[in-house]
């Protein structure tokens, strides 16, 4: 009989742990280590599995499992096929059967127990006793949901931190499963789980139902697979953990796991500062303990708010950039903070273009604003930059020796305009760094620039992030997404359009439908090369829903000025004329067409 890994297998594992990850080259992160859970402090993304090989390892240093994927399998006891129709499971010892009836309940469990806040009919109703051999040494029997003894936990009632040996260990190789199975009342929906037996057995003599605790401490979850079906039969668990440095253990491993319950945690408050609930029994007494069960708050489920934790916003006042585009601005309302906006066209037509604009004006308004080129070289993005920046006034047209009419700019005009957006505009400078990396550095960037609106020229240069371009189109600009949220920065990304287009304007654009599924605006930049007339569409408006697609949806015809390499609009008297770099209109640079710098590009 013979296993052998498949990357399937790592997906199933995922469904069968519920388990969040995403996608790092040849590795597959879990959020959660599906061994240790993330620890005391909930650490993230510590686990990893190997696509090609399953093999795996956690990085914190308190769990450091790391094996085979069939090692993986047996740690959480998830079943593998090996090639057999039988699938793997992990086999348990099976206990010689003894009824709680037949137990011999000794009298030092009785006085430990007692001593401890537990009454003698609960001990002998849960045939509790002591090793023949050792009397200090108490004995818990496991009997499952069929009354089936499964496995038994010893307790060392004497053990002194420093002795030699365990305080507490169970019978090899059994089945561990929640302790006070067989006295549950299954027409209570509710289970309680403590981290102790005693604790359990706590709760149970104050007269609350269906309290149950994990069988080895708070570190093992093997019990939730080996409970699985008995688990779903409830609506509502309380966890009733212990209070340990400010946090109360199993809450957040039960809640990752049992998604299907209603989870409920003790208050600390209830606590009164002690460890757990037979603490609390001892010290307050019974009623004490009730009343922590039923002030038991409902766990904060994670990603979710009640509406009305939702704060009030009056869109009108969101932070936004004007586009300096007037009609695009009343139709979208300006580019607002943490916005995922794809400007789309074909090559040429003058994307690029419209997206530096954008990123001018933005300068204009004072805001701090970022350009990524995969394409250009900075100083030919600079060199763009100015130019638009300057402006027709401010440019002297010389023929090149292609016949092709270039626009020169004198050293004083450029001065003026670098004074102009000084701290203010920046660009990514590593431009030979690809994929991940990439995403890291531009983030990078935001947060310690404080960029407010951020331009990535274009999706194409992120083509190496993975083997599967299209697939990873579509994780690229989730990831965009959720910089741009993370930042509440505005983040335009100029993508290209597919070969053969089709009736809906987004489905146009090259690669995955997840491109426009994430954006929050989408624009669409076409231009006739002949007459640099051109139309901008908006073919997708998530904040205010109104589009300029068709005729009765009027789209917004441009116009573009080569010399500048500005475009305005067939209302072009409300569009954006000079930046604020400029001197007054009577002071206007007049270049001598006879006195031009000697490094022309050319």
């Amino acid at each position: 009989m013979s296993y052998t890994f498949t990357e399937n297998d790592i997906e199933k594992l995922v469904q069968f742990t519920n388990s969040e990850t995403r996608n790092k080259k040849a590795e597959i992160e879990f959020m959660y280590c599906p061994i240790c859970h993330g620890g005391q402090h909930n650490d993230k993304y510590t686990f990893s599995i190997n696509k090609n090989t399953g093999m795996f390892k956690c990085m914190r240093a308190s769990c450091g499992k790391q094996g085979s994927f069939i090692t993986l399998a047996k740690e959480v006891g998830f079943p593998l096929d090996f090639g057999t129709k039988e699938p793997y499971k992990k086999t348990y010892t099976t206990l010689a059967q003894k009824a709680i009836s037949d137990i011999t309940v000794k009298d030092s469990a009785i006085e430990y127990m007692q001593s401890r806040g537990i009454p003698e009919e609960i001990t002998r109703q849960f045939g509790i006793t002591t090793r023949n051999d050792k009397e200090n040494v108490l004995a818990f029997p496991f009997y499952d949901w069929n009354g089936n003894l499964t496995m038994v936990k010893y307790r060392n009632t004497k053990f002194q931190k420093g002795d030699y040996g365990s305080k507490e260990w169970v019978s090899k190789d059994t089945k561990p499963i929640l302790y006070g199975i067989q006295n549950v009342n299954y027409e209570n929906d509710t289970l309680v789980i403590t981290e102790g037996q005693i604790d359990s057995l706590s709760l149970t003599a104050a007269g609350i139902e269906n309290a149950l605790s994990v069988p080895m401490g708070k570190n093992n979850f093997e019990w939730i697979n080996t409970c699985w079906d008995f688990l779903h039969r409830f609506k509502e668990i309380i966890v009733f953990g212990d209070n340990e440095n400010g946090q109360i253990t199993l809450v957040n491993e039960i809640s990752q796991k049992l998604t299907r319950h209603k989870i409920k945690v003790i208050k600390q408050s209830d606590y009164h500062g002690l460890k757990d609930a037979n603490e609390i029994l001892q010290k307050y007494g019974k009623e004490e303990l009730k009343k922590a069960v039923e002030q038991a708050a409902a766990q904060k489920v994670e990603h979710c708010l009640s509406m009305k934790e939702v704060q009030r916003v009056n869109i009108s006042d969101l932070p936004h950039i004007s586009t300096g585009i007037a009609e695009l601005d009343r139709i979208i309302g300006g580019f607002y903070e943490g916005q995922l906006v794809v400007l789309s066209g074909k090559r040429g037509e003058g994307k690029s273009t419209l997206g530096s604009q954008f990123i001018l004006e933005a300068v204009d308004q004072g805001v701090n604003s970022l350009i990524f080129s995969g394409e250009l070289p900075n100083y030919m993005v600079k060199n763009w930059i100015d130019t638009q920046a300057a402006g027709a006034d401010y440019l002297t047209p010389i023929q090149n020796i292609t016949g092709k009419e270039i626009a020169v700019l004198y050293d004083d005009v450029r001065d003026k305009i670098e004074n102009w957006y000084g701290d203010n505009l920046f660009i990514v400078d590593d431009n030979d760094v690809e994929g991940d990396n990439l995403l890291h550095i531009i983030e990078s960037i935001i947060y310690r620039k404080q960029i407010k609106i951020c331009l990535i020229d274009n999706l194409m240069c992120f083509a190496n992030y993975d083997d599967n371009i299209y697939n990873n189109q579509g994780k690229i600009a989730t990831r965009l997404k959720k910089i741009a949220t993370n930042t509440q920065c505005t983040i335009l990304l100029v993508v290209h359009e597919r070969k053969q287009q089709g009736k809906d304007v987004s489905d146009n654009v090259s690669g995955s439908a997840d491109i426009t599924n994430r954006a929050d605006v989408v624009l669409r930049l076409s231009r006739d090369s002949e007459n640099s007339q051109g139309i901008l569409q908006v073919a997708k408006n998530r904040l205010f829903g109104t589009l300029a697609l068709h005729e009765n949806q009027k789209h917004i015809n441009t116009t573009f000025d080569e010399l500048s390499r500005r475009i305005s609009t067939d209302l072009s008297e409300n569009d954006k004329k000079f930046y604020g770099w400029v001197q007054p209109k009577d002071q206007v640079i007049k270049i001598d067409t006879n006195d031009l710098p000697a490094d022309l590009p050319f």
